[in-house]
C-alpha cells in the first residue's frame, strides 16, 4: 500500500499542521493521516513520532471514534501504528493506547459487515451486525485542548456534527441498500462496489493483522488476543482466497499462534483442517510453504494427525516429496502420520513406499542436500524405519532387490539407522527367508570389532531376528564360524562396560542361538554364568531380566544345557527370587521355567515346592504364625506348647514325609503327588471343627480349639481342599 496520491510529500517540522487536520472533518482527517504515515515510513522519523504524545494521542481518538465511517482512514492510522510495531521499542506505544485490542475490535466489526454486504448482494438472509450497544467505547485517554484556527468552540462543535451527519459512503449505500432496490437496478454494479469495497477493507485486514503479529512477541500480549479469539478472526478472514499476500499473512499469524496448546485447540474447535486443505492447492508456492509449516505444527495432535488423513490429505503430501521446495516440510508430516499403525496400511495403497525406499537409496549418506535444507534425508530415513513395522510396506521395501541394496548401503558407509531400517524388516516371517544369504556378513559385522556400538546393535538384533524360527539356517555352524558364544561373553563381560542396550541385545542373541540343541549346550557351559552375573547386575531393568528369563527357557528346554545350567550355576535360585515380581510377564516366565526344573531329578523340586507355598499361601501362612505367637504368650494350653513345635515354615524334609489327610479317603491329597495345584477356598471355620481323630492336623497347625472358633460339623471339613499350595 502507499499514500494517497493526491497527498504532497511530508515534512517532519509540520507535523503539528497535520495533527491539527485531524480535528477538522473526514477529507482533512484522511488527508492529515496520510501525511503522519508518510513520515512514519521512514525509520527514522519514528523516535521523533514516538516522543509527540498529542500525535499519538489524536490518532488513537480517531481510530476509536471514526473507524466505522471510513476505510481509508483506518487504514491510514492502523498502517501508522504499525510502522512502529516493527521495532520492538516502540511496542510500549502500541501498548499504551491499548492500539491492539482496538485492531481486534475493528477487524471482527469489518469481518461481519463483509458478510453482510455478501449476502445482502447475493440475495440472501442478511446476518446481523453489532448494533450501538456494541460499539466500541469512546477513547478514555486525555486529549491536548486545541482552539480552533477560528470562531468558537461552540461553532467548531456545530460543524463537527454537520460533517458527521452529510457524509456517506460505499459502506452505507451497501448496507442501507433493500432488497427490492437490488431487485430492481443493476446488481452487476453493486457487485463492482462490493469488489471495490472488499480490496479496500482486505488492506485494513492485512495492515491490522500484521500489527497485531508484530506485537504478538510478548507472550502477555499473545495471551490478551487469545482471550479475544484472535483465532477465530484470523480463521473467520481465510475465506478471502483472492488475496493471497492477505492468506500468506494470515497462515503465517496461525503457525506462529499454533505452539500454543490453548490457540491449537482453539484451531481444532474451528475446523482448521478443512479450511487449510484448499490452500494446498494454490498455485503459489508461498502460500504452500506456509500452510505445510502450520499443518506440521498440527501434526502433533493426535486428533488433527487424524483429521488430517480423513480428509484425504496423505496422498497431497506424497506428492510434495517431488518438489524441492516442500520436501523437508513434507518429509515431516509423513514421518508424524506414520506413528499411527492405521495409516501405515494407508501408504501402501498406492507407489508411495517404494518411491520413498527408491528415494532413500539414492540420497543415503549424500554430501549434496536439497534446497529445503539439510536434515530431510535423515526425516525420509526416519519414516522408513517406522514404515517397516507394516507387514506389506516391508514385502514393498525389499522386494525387486531392494534389501540387497539397502544391506549394502548400510555396511558400505556403517549407518546405524539404515541398519535399524533393515532390522525391522527382519521382524517379519515372509521376509526372513531373504536374509539367509547375509547371515555370514551379519553376523562378522557383530564380531569383527571395527564398527561402532550403535551399528553393531542392530546387527546383533537383526542377526537374532534372522535365526529366530528360520529352519533355512544351521544356527551351530554360525555360531562357530563366527565365535558368536565367546562375542556374548565379552559383551556380558560388567568389566568392559558395555552399553546398557548392547548387553540386551547380547542377552537376547543368547536366547535366539539357544533355539538349536547344539547351540544350547555350548551356551549353557559357556556363558550360562556369564547370563546369571549379568542378571545379578542389571536385576533392575524389567527388559532385561525377562530377556534373560527367557534365554533360561530356552536352554531349559534341551536336557544337556538344563542339567549343565541347573546343576553349576545360581539359576534356579534367581528364578525362585522372580516368582514374586512385580512384572506379571516375569512371573509367568518364571513359573515355566521352575516347571521344567521341578520335573527333573534334582535337589531343587523339593525346594521349588516349598517355596511356591510360601508364595501362594503367604498370607494364611502370616495369620497361622501370628495366632501361634498370641498363643504362646497368652499361656494357653494348646498345641503350640509342645515340645516339638515346628518353625513358622514347613521345611521340605517334612513337607515330604508327612500328608495333610482329608476325612474321605478318595480325596487325600499328598504334596508329593505330581499334581502342580489345588482348587478351593479357605474356610478357616471348618479347620477348627475338627475332632480328636484329627489331632495330627491341629499339632502340625500349631493351633488349639480356643484359636479359633467355629461350629460346623465334622463331615464339612475339608482342609487341603481350601489352600491354594500351587498355581
Amino acid at each position: 500500500m502507499s499514500p494517497v496520491e493526491s497527498v504532497p510529500i511530508a515534512v517532519l517540522g509540520r507535523v503539528d499542521d497535520y495533527v491539527e487536520l485531524l480535528y477538522d472533518d473526514i477529507p482533512e482527517k484522511i488527508k492529515g493521516s496520510a501525511l503522519i504515515l508518510q513520515l512514519a515510513r521512514n525509520p527514522d522519523n519514528l523516535i521523533e513520532l514516538a516522543r509527540n504524545e498529542a500525535l499519538l494521542s489524536a490518532l488513537s481518538r480517531v481510530l476509536r471514534e471514526e473507524w466505522k465511517r471510513s476505510i481509508e482512514l483506518s487504514t491510514n492510522i492502523v498502517y501508522t501504528f504499525f510502522c512502529f510495531s516493527t521495532y520492538i521499542e516502540f511496542h510500549s506505544v502500541i501498548i499504551q493506547y491499548k492500539i491492539g485490542s482496538l485492531c481486534m475490535d475493528v477487524i471482527d466489526y469489518e469481518l461481519k459487515r463483509y458478510d453482510q454486504w455478501k449476502e445482502k448482494v447475493e440475495g440472501k438472509k442478511q446476518v446481523f451486525l453489532p448494533d450501538n450497544k456494541n460499539e466500541l467505547p469512546k477513547s478514555r485517554i486525555p486529549e491536548p485542548k486545541r482552539r480552533p484556527k477560528s470562531g468558537t468552540w461552540a461553532v467548531a462543535d456545530v460543524n463537527i456534527q454537520k460533517t458527521r451527519s452529510v457524509v456517506s459512503s460505499y459502506h452505507e449505500e451497501l448496507c442501507n441498500a433493500s432488497d427490492e432496490f437490488l431487485s430492481k437496478n443493476d446488481e452487476e454494479q453493486m457487485k463492482r462496489k462490493l469488489k471495490t469495497l472488499s480490496k479496500r477493507q482486505e488492506q485494513l485486514l492485512r495492515v491490522a493483522f500484521y500489527m497485531l503479529l508484530n506485537i504478538a512477541d510478548n507472550v502477555k500480549v499473545e495471551e490478551k488476543m487469545h482471550k479475544k479469539d484472535v483465532v477465530g478472526l484470523l480463521i473467520g478472514a481465510m475465506e478471502r482466497h483472492s488475496n493471497i499476500d492477505l492468506l500468506i499473512l494470515i497462515v503465517s499469524f496461525l503457525q506462529k499462534l499454533s505452539i500454543f496448546v490453548e490457540n491449537k485447540n482453539a484451531m481444532a474447535s474451528k475446523s482448521i483442517i478443512e479450511k487449510l486443505a484448499p490452500l494446498l492447492n494454490s498455485p503459489n508456492a508461498d502460500l504452500i510453504n506456509v500452510t505445510l509449516k502450520l499443518l506440521f505444527n498440527l501434526t502433533f495432535d493426535t486428533k488433527l494427525r487424524n483429521k488430517m488423513v480423513k480428509v484425504n490429505l496423505l496422498p497431497k503430501f506424497v506428492q510434495f516429496t517431488s518438489d524441492d521446495k516442500h520436501i523437508n516440510l513434507a518429509m515431516k508430516i509423513l514421518y508424524h502420520l506414520s506413528l499411527d499403525d492405521r495409516v501405515k496400511f494407508m501408504f501402501t495403497q498406492s507407489d508411495c513406499v517404494k518411491l520413498l525406499t527408491d528415494m532413500l537409496l539414492l540420497n543415503v549418506n549424500s554430501e549434496v542436500n536439497c534446497e529445503s535444507g539439510p536434515g530431510t534425508t535423515d526425516v525420509l530415513l526416519a519414516l522408513c524405519v517406522n514404515l517397516a513395522w507394516c507387514d506389506r510396506a516391508a514385502q514393498q521395501m525389499a522386494a525387486e532387490g531392494r534389501l540387497r541394496e539397502l544391506l549394502a548401503r548400510a555396511f558400505r558407509h556403517r549407518n546405524a539407522m539404515l541398519m535399524k531400517l533393515v532390522r525391522n524388516l527382519s521382524h517379519h516371517v515372509q521376509i526372513k527367508p531373504l536374509f539367509v544369504e547375509f547371515v555370514g556378513d551379519i553376523a562378522d559385522a557383530v564380531t569383527s570389532g571395527n564398527a561402532s556400538e550403535e551399528f553393531v546393535i542392530e546387527c546383533l538384533g537383526t542377526l537374532s531376528n534372522i535365526l529366530t524360527v528360520n529352519n533355512n539356517i544351521d544356527i551351530y555352524a554360525v555360531v562357530e564360524r563366527y565365535n558368536l558364544i565367546a562375542c556374548i561373553l565379552k559383551l556380558l563381560d560388567g568389566a568392559n562396560q558395555c552399553d546398557a542396550e548392547l548387553v540386551l541385545e547380547a542377552v537376547v542373541a543368547a536366547g535366539a542361538l539357544a533355539a538349536d540343541e547344539r547351540s544350547a549346550t555350548a551356551l549353557a557351559a559357556r556363558a550360562g554364568g556369564a547370563l546369571v552375573a549379568a542378571l545379578r547386575q542389571r536385576q533392575a531393568d524389567d527388559e532385561h531380566v525377562l530377556q534373560t528369563v527367557f534365554a533360561f527357557r530356552q536352554l531349559l528346554s534341551h536336557p544337556r544345557a538344563a542339567n549343565h545350567l541347573v546343576s553349576s550355576t545360581e539359576a534356579p535360585a534367581y528364578l525362585i527370587d522372580l516368582m514374586q515380581d512385580k512384572n506379571a510377564e516375569i512371573r509367568k516366565m518364571c513359573d515355566s521355567c521352575l516347571d521344567i526344573i521341578s520335573q527333573m531329578q534334582n535337589d531343587w523340586a523339593a525346594r521349588i515346592k516349598v517355596e511356591r507355598f510360601r508364595c501362594h499361601n503367604g498370607q494364611w501362612l502370616s495369620v497361622v504364625e501370628t495366632l501361634g505367637a498370641e498363643g504362646n504368650t497368652g499361656g494357653g494350653a494348646g498345641a503350640g506348647d509342645a515340645p516339638d513345635d515346628l518353625p513358622p515354615y514347613l521345611s521340605a524334609e517334612y513337607l515330604t514325609t508327612h500328608r495333610l489327610a482329608t476325612t474321605s479317603s478318595d480325596s487325600q491329597i499328598s504334596l508329593n503327588d505330581d499334581s502342580d495345584s489345588f482348587s478351593g477356598e479357605v474356610d478357616f471355620n471348618r479347620a477348627n471343627s475338627r475332632s480328636t481323630q484329627d489331632g495330627q492336623s491341629d499339632e502340625l497347625l500349631g493351633l488349639s480349639d480356643s484359636g479359633i472358633s467355629g461350629k460346623t460339623s465334622e463331615d464339612e471339613f475339608q482342609f487341603t481342599k481350601g489352600i491354594h499350595l500351587f498355581a
